[in-house]
């Protein structure tokens, strides 16, 4: 790891590995950092321009340094940033006594034999440029490699077409990598650990599958009733469980190996009563030993489930007579609605020529009010008949009641609840 002047320390270290090879060929041979102009050419003396035109993440590193802060937002270690340097290397000369030819052929084959830029020579760089003098880039763990990259005729018109009225020289690509930054922070230092432990558990094979009215079942139950669930690892002894991270008491609650039988009722809840809407529903092995702290013990994943509401339909008011009618209606609920949930009554027609549906409006949610156990439901000039009711709450729908004892003449059919006008 290096700080931000690692870049150009690269760059200056780049540059002295190309003005000895390039010497080495044509004396006196110069090297220029930058981009390509056209007075270069001009002038024909021999001279290798370097230019850094691309920097981009190095894919096989990007991630190493995450997370770089914990949960709470603490800093866990220094932002990083792993990246490729690409550069394009032109050469300029007298082409009538070769001195491009010979000053590119003189530096691919140095950098080929020798394509790890060494510490001596980010060293000497540094020292030839009072600028990077509080460069670490020496210090680093990551070494770095300078690869020829591959370049089509199509892929240097494209790097060349950025140069404004430059005239084509002769030209190699290469990449450096990996080079890493990172900046200057630096974590607190750890509380020392007062009491150190170690703990070991077995691999448990605690899962929840599906939480309903029946094994298998994702239909939502209702209060009064149970609920089933379907899973693995569910029979170990002293087994508990978190419904919305509140304990669940287990007297009530049949276990198997791949089910459980929740009782929806008071006692299970600890004397409180379970709203209608989705719930957070979570199991959780017992402890190995008496001191083993709680957020050590292994935890299934979390399973969603919903609550339905379920209704009676109570005292209906309205006048008599008529091929209509208009009042009111009471409808109990179990359990009782909060009061910021939106709530609906659907009417459904139970006359098969003419199916309709009527919604009746409930209360405007407000939030922090009572909660009510039953509601009351205005019509308007509703044509008399049998309706099926259904109350809709934030979404979820009470269930019918479907007739069940064989022989019967509705066997299996929707009895209601109903509404008779």
């Amino acid at each position: 790891m290096s700080n931000p002047l690692a870049i150009s320390t690269v760059s200056a270290a780049f540059l002295r590995r190309i003005l000895s090879a390039a010497n080495a060929a044509v004396p006196n041979a110069k090297v220029r950092l930058g981009a390509p102009t056209a007075k270069l050419a001009e002038d024909a003396a021999p001279l290798v321009n370097l230019h850094l035109y691309r920097v981009e993440p190095n894919a096989a590193h990007a991630n190493d340094h995450l997370p770089t802060r914990g949960a709470t937002g603490q800093m866990r270690g220094p932002s990083k940033l792993a990246l490729n340097l690409h550069y394009v290397m032109s050469f300029y000369g007298n082409h009538d006594t070769f001195e491009p030819d010979l000053m590119l052929g003189e530096v691919m084959l140095a950098l080929e034999h020798e394509p790890l830029l060494s510490k001596a020579t980010i060293r000497n760089a540094i020292d030839d440029n009072e600028e990077l003098e509080d460069s670490d880039l020496e210090a680093a763990l990551a070494r770095l490699r300078v690869t020829r990259q591959l370049m089509t005729i199509d892929d240097f018109s494209k790097i060349w077409s950025i140069f404004y009225q430059v005239p084509y020289a002769l030209s190699l690509s290469y990449e450096v990598n990996h080079v890493v930054i990172e900046t200057s922070d630096r974590p607190p230092i750890a509380t020392p650990v007062a009491h150190p432990g170690l703990w070991v558990s077995p691999v448990s094979t605690l899962r929840l599958d599906a939480a309903g009215t029946a094994p298998a079942s994702s239909i939502p139950p209702v209060w009064g009733s149970s609920l089933h669930v379907a899973g693995r690892g569910l029979s170990k002894p002293g087994l508990e469980l978190e419904v919305d991270g509140g304990g669940l008491v287990m007297t009530g609650v049949t276990q198997s190996e791949t089910t459980l039988t929740v009782p929806l009722d008071a006692p299970t809840f600890g004397g409180a009563e379970l709203t209608v809407g989705v719930h957070r529903l979570q199991a959780i092995v017992p402890k190995i030993r008496a001191d083993q702290p709680d957020h050590l013990r292994t935890r299934s994943n979390a399973l969603a489930f919903a609550l339905s509401p379920a209704i009676t339909v109570g005292a209906i008011s309205a006048p008599p007579g008529g091929a209509t009618a208009t009042g009111t209606v009471d409808i109990g609920f179990t359990p009782s609605i909060l009061s910021d949930q939106a709530v609906r009554l659907l009417l459904d027609d139970r006359n098969p020529a003419t199916p309709a549906q009527v919604v009746l409006p409930g209360r405007i949610p407000v939030a922090g009010g009572p909660n009510a156990a039953s509601l009351t439901f205005s019509f308007v000039s509703l044509p008399r008949g049998d309706y099926l009711v259904r109350a809709d709450v934030d979404g979820l729908l009470s269930p019918v009641t479907l007739d069940r004892t064989p022989g019967s003449a509705t066997y299996g059919q929707i009895t209601g609840p109903e509404l008779s006008l």
